[in-house]
This record gives C-alpha cells, structure tokens and sequence, in this order.
C-alpha cells in the first residue's frame, strides 16, 4: 500500500532494552530504525541519520526473540529513529510487534501522514509523539533542508489535534533555532493541542553540528508561557 524509498535500511540499527523514560509512565524497549528525511543540526543520533557500513542492523528475529522473553515485565515499545515512517515494512513489523500485547508508541516528524493515519485508524499505535521543529518559516533552517513538503507536516499535525489517539507534540529548545517570535508562531500553527512538552538540548558527540546551546531554564519558562495561550498542557523536559 506504501511504497517508500530507502529499501536498504529495512532492519533497526539501534535497541534500548530498558527505557523509563520514552514513553510517560510506561517500561518499554526503544527500537531506533536508521536514516532520516531530516539532518537537524542539533539531532544527537547522526550515526542514524548517515548510517555507515560498519554500523551493523539487528536481525528483527532477534528482537522479537528479546520481546517475547520480557512479556509481563515491559509495558511498551517505542519505535524510534531516524524516522521510523520510512521503513517500508513498518506496518508489518508493528503488526508483529502488536500481536506480542504489548502498547506501542511512535516517534516521528512527521512527514508521512498517511502512514500515520493507517497505523492509528487501525489501532496498531497507542500514543504519537511527533516532533514540531519550529514554526513553518524557519523549518528548513532546523531541519537542515529545504526542500521539506511542509504541508504534510501541517496535515500530520492536524491528524493528531483530532484526539483519536493520545499523543504529544515536542520541540527541542537550541538558541541558534528559537526565539520568542518563532514560538509565538508554532503556537499558532498547533493551536488546540492537547500536549506539547519542550526539550532542553544537550550537545554530545552524536550530534550532526557541534556548538550549539541550549535555551537556559528563565528562557524556556518564557517559552512556555507564550505557549500555553494555544495549547492545554505545556511542559518542560530535561530542565
């Protein structure tokens, strides 16, 4: 039904098999598929976003093998990235993973809506979180590309604000990427949300530029404040 490029990248390249911290209240295991439409500057797990040869995929055989032996001790899977949606198998590995009983949350940014929508409509996802950059005009500078379809961005957003799922929009906080006027204006575009919680940047190795810095604690309180006049909860992550 989907026919998505980046066939290679099929398999996850990365697992968490203890996590209490990727999905609110719940023990899950953390499945990270590679590659990405995005190249954020700021993104810690560029080793996904450009996958290298020496970076070795793990047999999904062998993840099930893992997720059948802790059935009764983990609550849930996240299916992060990367950006999972590209998977061209996603929906067949989630089916997998599903029948197993466990809750399944997605990490995406976004930009395949239409997968999404299926996932939700047939009940294979439990909880969405999707990444909102910024605000639309200073998109492709956060996301370090231009030629982004912003409007299924839009339309992905819009998906979820219809409450069918639970879920949580979340922006990570870079003073070279935010400021009050761009927040002012992602509020705008999310506004009704249910949820969007702020995360506080950390600069590490694994991030694709070097150099950034995080919005201070006072800044991002700013943040919220602005925030909260478009969305019910706002919340801050990692401060």
């Amino acid at each position: 039904m989907f026919c998505l490029i980046y066939n290679q990248y099929m398999e996850f390249y990365g697992i968490e098999k203890f996590s209490l911290v990727d999905y609110d209240e719940k023990v899950c295991v953390t499945l990270f598929s590679a590659y990405c439409n995005f190249a954020c500057p700021f993104c810690h797990n560029s080793f996904l976003v450009f996958p290298s040869k020496e970076v070795e995929p793990i047999s999904f055989d062998e993840i099930l093998k893992y997720l059948k032996s802790r059935i009764g001790l983990i609550d849930a899977v996240t299916i992060s990235g990367g950006e999972p949606t590209l998977m061209d198998d996603l929906i067949d590995k989630i089916k997998t993973i599903k029948k197993l009983g466990y809750l399944i949350k997605l990490d995406t940014n976004g930009t395949n809506p239409k997968i999404m929508k299926y996932l939700i409509d047939n009940k294979l996802i439990d909880y969405v979180a999707m990444d909102v950059k910024n605000s639309l005009e200073k998109y492709p500078i956060t996301i370090g590309k231009n030629n982004i379809d912003l409007e299924k961005i839009v339309e992905s957003i819009n998906i979820l604000k219809q409450n069918i799922i639970d879920y949580e929009f979340r922006t990570t906080l870079v003073k070279e990427f935010h400021e009050e006027k761009s927040i002012e204006e992602m509020g705008k575009l999310i506004k009704g949300a249910k949820k969007l919680v702020f995360q506080k940047f950390v600069d590490s190795e694994g991030c694709i530029k070097k150099g950034l810095h995080p919005i201070d604690e006072t800044k991002a309180k700013q943040f919220v404040d602005i925030i909260c006049k478009y969305v019910d909860v706002v919340k801050l992550r990692g401060y």
